[in-house]
């Protein structure tokens, strides 16, 4: 279905621009959508200097900062880090409009509630990123794969909504799967993002290391079965087989290829194990399972973390 958008206006905006989300920005670049990446006034003057190196080529965007941008955008894609979302998500306030379309990117399964608390989850569509290498170092951005944006809503139905996300990635080629079952979809990237972002962080094992070595492949999948039996009691139909048949699409990884867990831990960042093993011990809490392969991976994090 065309012409879901405003045809004068288009405005797509990106608010958190990391590894992921340049990747994702690249394609909108020169694109015939009022495309902008909000930003704070710090984090603009340092843009305008450096710009974006993407693959070895500089990407100057169109940054705005929130009192700049007096208008409400059709279509935001979020990119931001899971620490402070509640606080930062602020920042876009006066961009959500009635009509306003929401995607998060971030990895979990809780974001969605978390955005659509603030401005509705009628906005919102539940999605995740998945084969994507695309590491940053300062302005730069490495990849050699584009990404593929996994999206539904939580019902799995057709909308206006997914009607807009699938014209404007069509025209910016953007590879997506609409989903027919979102939710599981989402839990059975959080348990491997639980197994492999955890493992990588706290061994320092970019991808080429799951791909050889066995004994890190079966640590992953230990902490997996924690969140298996966790979706099982929510009626996420996670099985044993998901667990043993997910780390195909890490073969497709180039061997140098990091987790964004493990770069954080590299650049001495903050990482996202509260999304992480964190919220998987308090959902085994409250459902009453255990979780010491999780506790044990939260423990050891901190501990990398408190000596930044």
């Amino acid at each position: 279905m065309k012409n879901q958008l405003n045809e004068n206006h288009k405005k797509v905006v990106f608010f958190g621009v990391g590894a992921v989300g340049a990747t994702f920005a690249e394609q909108f670049f020169n694109s015939k959508y009022d495309f902008k990446i909000l930003c704070d006034n710090e984090r603009k003057k340092r843009y305008l200097e450096e710009g974006f190196i993407i693959n070895g080529k500089r990407y100057d965007f169109d940054y705005v900062t929130k009192d700049e941008y007096k208008q409400e955008a059709d279509f935001i894609i979020i990119g931001l880090k899971y620490n402070n979302l509640k606080e930062n998500i602020k920042e876009l306030d006066g961009l959500v409009g009635k009509n306003t379309v929401i995607m998060s990117l971030l990895n979990g399964v809780d974001s969605e509630e978390i955005i659509g608390e603030r401005f509705g989850i009628e906005k919102m569509v539940y999605s995740y990123v998945t084969n994507i290498d695309a590491k940053k170092i300062n302005n730069n951005i490495i990849h050699t794969t584009n990404g593929i944006i996994v999206f539904g809503n939580k019902d799995n139905s057709e909308d206006r909504k997914t009607n807009i996300i699938t014209e404007v990635f069509d025209d910016v080629n953007i590879e997506y799967t609409l989903s027919k079952d979102i939710q599981r979809d989402m839990w059975w990237k959080y348990m491997v993002n639980i197994g492999v972002n955890q493992t990588s962080a706290i061994l320092g094992a970019p991808y080429g290391v799951f791909q050889s070595s066995e004994h890190l492949r079966e640590l992953a999948k230990s902490a997996m079965r924690e969140v298996v039996a966790i979706a099982q009691a929510k009626n996420i139909s996670l099985t044993e087989d998901d667990v043993e048949h997910s780390l195909h699409r890490i073969l497709e990884h180039s061997k140098e290829g990091r987790t964004s867990m493990l770069q954080d831990v590299e650049a001495h960042r903050l990482t996202e194990v509260d999304m992480f093993s964190k919220n998987i011990c308090k959902l085994g809490k409250k459902y009453n399972i255990p979780t010491p392969i999780n506790q044990t991976f939260f423990y050891m994090i901190k501990v990398i973390e408190s000596r930044f």
